[in-house]
């Protein structure tokens, strides 16, 4: 199911609609990412541009978290 999420890096705050894949990893529908996955366990997402290039990720760190509703609400 799609989540609406806020996150937040070097006190920029953005928001966008993310969507778990069948495997580990998920997709963020505004950015052109190879890799992207939330920790449930320490609450941050994940954004890698080259999988393999471990340099070219970025964490953010998750404010809050929404379900469906939220998402049709932002898409529209």
């Amino acid at each position: 199911m799609p989540q609406l999420i806020t996150y937040e890096r070097a006190n920029v705050v953005s928001k966008s609609v993310y969507w778990r894949g069948f495997g580990e990893s998920g997709m963020l529908l505004d950015a052109d990412a190879s890799f992207v996955k939330i920790d449930p366990a320490t609450q941050y997402l994940h954004v890698c541009h080259q999988f393999e290039d471990v340099g070219s990720c970025q964490q953010y760190r998750i404010l809050h978290s929404e379900g469906p509703l939220a998402v049709v609400r932002h898409l529209l």
